[in-house]
């Protein structure tokens, strides 16, 4: 009868409008987002085969449909401008601590001191860390930057260590240009 049917779609819209609330409540992430917002869609879906004899009902279910878009596709925004904003904030921490890096290895001496320090210096670790973070949030290309950048600092830094060696001698009084000494 039209009076159940009646009874049935304002429980059915009701618990729909819960599940939204309670997905948006859960979605804490840009996937999440998509999760709930494919799940609701079946639901609508469901309910407009369901009820399709009713003009009025399939007409309040579009609007239906429209509003869970919309609240969905604003959380889904708003995450992803979080995720950004996050991404680019560590971003600039690798940044700095690439810097930090470079002025320590700059000093040293041996190719063993350089080795050992990126294998196990706090600071090459935490950078280490921030990549992780990069990838977790989903941003590979700033991650895999900064992997290429610390790679880099490393490699530059054990070559520019063996080009000082063989520019310099006797200890760094003279310079060295083949078989050629010139003192300073």
């Amino acid at each position: 009868s039209r009076k159940e049917a009646q009874a049935e779609f304002a429980a059915r819209i009701n618990l729909l409008g819960q599940a939204m609330a309670n997905y948006l409540d859960l979605a804490h992430s840009p996937e999440k987002c998509d999760e709930a917002l494919t799940k609701l869609m079946v639901q609508v879906e469901e309910l407009e085969g369901k009820f399709s004899e009713f003009d009025d009902y399939v007409e309040q279910l579009g609007i239906k449909r429209d509003e869970i878009y919309s609240a969905f596709d604003g959380r889904r925004a708003q995450l992803l401008e979080l995720r950004g904003r996050r991404a680019t904030g560590l971003l600039r921490s690798a940044e700095r601590i690439l810097n930090g890096i470079r002025s320590r290895v700059a000093n040293f001496s041996e190719i063993d001191e350089i080795q050992g320090y990126f294998a196990g210096d706090l600071m090459v670790e935490k950078l280490r860390e921030l990549i992780t973070e990069l990838q977790a949030l989903g941003d590979s290309v700033k991650a895999d930057d900064v992997q290429t950048r610390l790679k880099t600092l490393r490699e530059d830094s054990v070559r520019q260590l063996k080009d000082r060696r063989e520019l310099f001698a006797d200890g760094g009084n003279s310079i060295q240009l083949g078989r050629h000494k010139f003192r300073s």
